[in-house]
């Protein structure tokens, strides 16, 4: 009943379609079922005289002439039961055109709801699960139940439907020969449950196996360049492979299950027929049962016994539906982070740490212990340590990306925690490291992060982050697709648009999160140089592990396996002996430039 109940809040608002879609199913069962009796009474009563079993029927017929009129009109039949198929194919029509509707109204609405969902969960959720596995939650287990909705519920109405009043119509006409008739049902029905309990472990197994083989592609596809640098060509083959060939296993498994549920499934059902028929013709032989009677025998046999072999069928697909919803909901009740409780500060740019240590939940140790600084606002900063010593974490813990456990960060006085998360990141802009571009032109990707950005707007940007005159040189200008990742561009250009993209935003607080790493000297220097026009403006934070790209900062915060080593201008800390000196001598080749 859950999952019923899941599916029908994603349904909305089309559930009420169900009960149109029921009713299209009992008027196709119900015609369906009408043929062969027509059809009986054509050839029993109009045309070997037998008499009318319904008083119904009989004063029917005698309205319209009696048997004998009919006799000599058989068209008068054929026409009545041409109705009667028309009458089929309307409701069956409709019966299909409502259930897509459902099944794709249920997947764009799961749809809508998983993406929004993933947007809203915590960095620590994504970086905890494999790309690949979510998507198959989006779209494989969700093309499931679409599937399910759009086909097998009205299949499973039907069967049910079409059992239960054969079933009384034919014991109406003779019970011994319905008992026989219907004998195999109970072990279908065991069978099917046999079925679902096993095939819904297997159904799981194949989702996870193709999850894998899914996220072994995903990386490759993303990691062309490193595959083909490093020659690794080879071992991705082999890698993928194994997950290809896991996955392969899997769904032999599944095949084997339903080959042994089809062919056992199919023997039940063949030998009931092969029995109804041998004790048709017995009974047709002592005269209890007429050639009309034993055809609706034959043709409800056919009717009563591939219905419930496929509700069996569906019955076992309702196992990979439950795993489908099971692991779509998995998704969507993990908790969401909460991006708008909280102040709404005006921010000037104003930061203080106060003894902040943080420890991330799944290390072992504190990446940084006992920070204290403080930046004034339209400062500029910049943050220097070794690989490892905790740079990249105080951006995590400014956009709140993680929460600090000890101490105190206040933005312009106001305690960080009780900022709601979506204020604070949208009044601090960062270039990441590794730049993400989407597949848009250059104008798009620099304007996305400004609504209402004019050409302008753009055009300044880029001048500023030294990229405008390299623009100019292609031939669709600012209109040049970047191609997915921006794969079309070089690592230089691509950190450029990125820092275009954050100029543009003019958000009080800028941070270069070693984003300048990928620039050359010079590149940096005009950047470095443009930026002062601009920094009056906004407090900005530089955090790098190059000398030039931090000489020119108001202060210098030197980090060292997270613990602050030393803070001061390029000026006093060249002339100290420590750390930054260290930096500064190796990478200036033992010059003092100072």
């Amino acid at each position: 009943m859950e999952k019923l109940r899941f599916i029908m809040q994603y349904a909305k608002p089309q559930q009420k379609r169900l009960l149109t879609i029921f009713l299209y199913v009992l008027l196709y069962a119900g015609f369906m079922l009408i043929a062969p009796l027509i059809i009986s009474f054509m050839v029993d009563s109009a045309i070997n005289g037998l008499p009318i079993q319904y008083a119904w029927l009989e004063t029917a017929v005698r309205s319209i002439g009696g048997t004998a009129y009919l006799r000599e009109n058989l068209w008068i039949g054929a026409v009545i039961i041409f109705i009667v198929y028309v009458v089929i194919a309307f409701a069956l029509y409709k019966r299909g055109v409502d259930c897509g509707i459902i099944g794709e109204t249920f997947a764009k609405n799961i749809r809508d709801a998983m993406y929004d969902h993933l947007q809203k969960l915590p960095f620590s959720y994504h970086k905890s699960r494999d790309s690949g596995d979510l998507i198959q939650r989006s779209t494989s287990d969700i093309e499931q139940v679409r599937r399910f909705l759009g086909t097998q519920i009205s299949e499973m109405m039907y069967a049910i439907l079409i059992v239960l009043v054969a079933a009384c119509i034919l014991y109406s006409i003779h019970p011994k020969l319905m008992l026989l008739s219907v004998m195999v049902m109970p072990f279908l029905v065991l069978a099917s449950l046999l079925f679902f309990t096993k095939a819904k472990r297997i159904f799981l197994s194949c989702d996870w196996a193709e999850s894998e083989m899914t996220t072994v592609l995903q990386e490759n596809l993303n990691a062309t360049r490193v595959v083909k640098a490093f020659n690794r060509e080879l071992f991705e083959i082999d890698k993928f492979e194994k997950a290809n060939e896991k996955f392969r296993q899997k769904l032999c498994e599944l095949l084997n299950a339903l080959a042994l549920f089809w062919g056992s499934t199919d023997f039940l059902c063949t030998g009931q027929i092969l029995v109804m028929i041998y004790f048709g013709i017995q009974f047709a032989q002592q005269g209890t049962l007429s050639a009309g009677n034993f055809f609706v025998f034959l043709t409800y046999e056919g009717m009563i016994i591939w219905p419930m072999r496929q509700l069996g069928r569906i019955i076992a697909d309702m196992g990979k539906v439950s795993v489908a919803i099971t692991r779509i909901k998995e998704v969507l009740d993990e908790p969401s982070e909460d991006l708008t409780t909280g102040l709404t500060p005006e921010v000037k740019g104003h930061i203080e740490f106060k003894h902040v240590s943080f420890q991330y939940e799944d290390g072992d140790a504190h990446t940084l212990h006992d920070i204290n600084f403080s930046i004034e606002p339209k400062q500029t900063v910049a943050i220097m340590g070794p690989t490892g010593s905790g740079k990249s974490s105080l951006v995590h813990l400014l956009t709140r990306i993680y929460d600090y456990n000890e101490g105190s960060i206040l933005v312009d006085g106001v305690e960080l925690r009780t900022i709601s998360k979506a204020w604070i990141r949208k009044q601090i802009s960062i270039v990441l490291q590794e730049p993400f571009l989407f597949s848009k032109s250059i104008y798009d990707n620099i304007a996305l992060a400004k609504r209402g950005a004019s050409a302008s707007d753009v055009k300044r940007a880029a001048k500023l982050a030294s990229i405008h005159d390299v623009i100019e040189t292609f031939d669709q200008g600012y209109d040049t697709e970047v191609g997915e990742r921006g794969v079309t561009l070089s690592g230089g250009q691509k950190q450029r648009i990125a820092i275009a993209r954050t100029i543009i935003n003019e958000s009080p607080i800028v941070i270069f999160d070693d984003s300048l790493s990928a620039l050359d000297t010079k590149t940096d220097a005009n950047i470095q140089e443009a930026l002062k026009t601009i920094s009056a403006d906004m407090t900005m934070l530089i955090i790098t592990h190059r000398v030039n790209s931090a000489r020119g900062a108001d202060k210098i915060i030197v980090l060292d396996e997270g613990r602050i080593a030393q803070i001061g201008t390029h000026e006093e800390l060249v002339h100290q002996e420590g750390l930054y000196k260290k930096i500064h001598d190796i990478q200036n080749e033992g010059r003092d430039e100072a």
